[in-house]
C-alpha cells in the first residue's frame, strides 16, 4: 500500500468579502514552507456558492506531523504569517486516509473540475458503525460518469471537530449533480445514521503548491 503520509485539513468559516484576502495570506504562508523537508503538496479550495457554511478548505499532505511542526517553527514563517482569527473560525485537524475510490474504467478527466467536500461530525467511538453507510454510497458514485476519485479521511485526534472528511473530485458541476440526483443514491441517503451531522459543499481549487 502506498505511503499516504499524514493529511492536514483546515475548514474555514468566514465572510465572502474576506475570502480573497485569505487566499493571498494562504499563498504567503504556504510559499514560506512548501520547500521544507516533509512537505508534499497543498491545495486551497474555495466554495462555489456564497451561502455555503465553509468558505475555504485547505488540504495539505506531509510526511509527518513533526515535519510540519518543524517547518512552522522557523523564524521566517512565524514572523511573516498573518492571522485571520478576528474574522474566521478555522476547524483544523490531522487525518489519515480511511478509504479511497478511483474512477472505474476511465481516466481522471481533464481540466480543474470541481471538488465535493463532506465534513462529518460524529462521536469518534461510532465511526466504525458509520463507515459501511459511507462506503456503500461512495462505491455507487464511482460508477457515475464524470467521477474522478474520492478519499475519506479519518481524524487522528478524537476531539477533532470533523471526525471524517470526504473529498471527491468530479469533471464538472453537471456531472456531480446528475450523480447526486440518481434515485439509487437518494435512496441510500435516506438511511443516514441519526448520530451524524453532515456538511456537504462544493468547491473549486483556487491555489496549490
Amino acid at each position: 500500500m502506498a505511503d499516504n503520509g499524514i493529511t492536514l485539513i483546515d475548514a474555514w468559516e468566514l465572510p465572502e468579502d474576506r475570502i480573497d484576502e485569505s487566499i493571498a495570506r494562504w499563498r504567503e504562508r504556504v510559499g514560506l514552507i512548501h520547500t521544507a523537508p516533509g512537505f508534499r503538496d497543498a491545495r486551497l479550495h474555495r466554495r462555489l456558492f456564497p451561502e455555503s457554511r465553509l468558505g475555504l478548505v485547505n488540504v495539505a499532505h506531509w510526511d509527518s506531523i513533526e515535519a510540519r511542526d518543524e517547518a512552522l517553527a522557523k523564524p521566517g514563517f512565524t514572523t511573516s504569517a498573518a492571522t485571520s482569527a478576528d474574522y474566521a473560525t478555522v476547524h483544523g485537524g490531522w487525518y489519515e486516509v480511511a478509504a479511497e475510490y478511483l474512477a472505474v474504467g476511465s481516466g481522471p478527466g481533464e481540466g480543474p473540475g470541481i471538488t465535493f467536500v463532506n465534513a462529518f461530525e460524529l462521536p469518534a467511538e461510532r465511526i466504525d458503525e458509520f463507515l459501511p453507510h459511507w462506503l456503500g454510497r461512495a462505491e455507487l458514485m464511482t460508477k457515475a460518469p464524470g467521477f474522478r476519485d474520492n478519499r475519506l479521511h479519518r481524524a487522528v485526534d478524537p476531539d477533532t471537530r470533523f471526525q471524517l472528511v470526504s473529498i471527491a473530485r468530479w469533471n464538472s458541476l453537471d456531472a456531480w449533480r446528475t450523480a447526486d440526483n440518481d434515485p439509487r443514491f437518494q435512496q441510500r441517503l435516506s438511511t443516514t445514521t441519526d448520530f451524524t451531522i453532515a456538511d456537504p459543499e462544493l468547491f473549486q481549487v483556487v491555489a496549490e503548491f
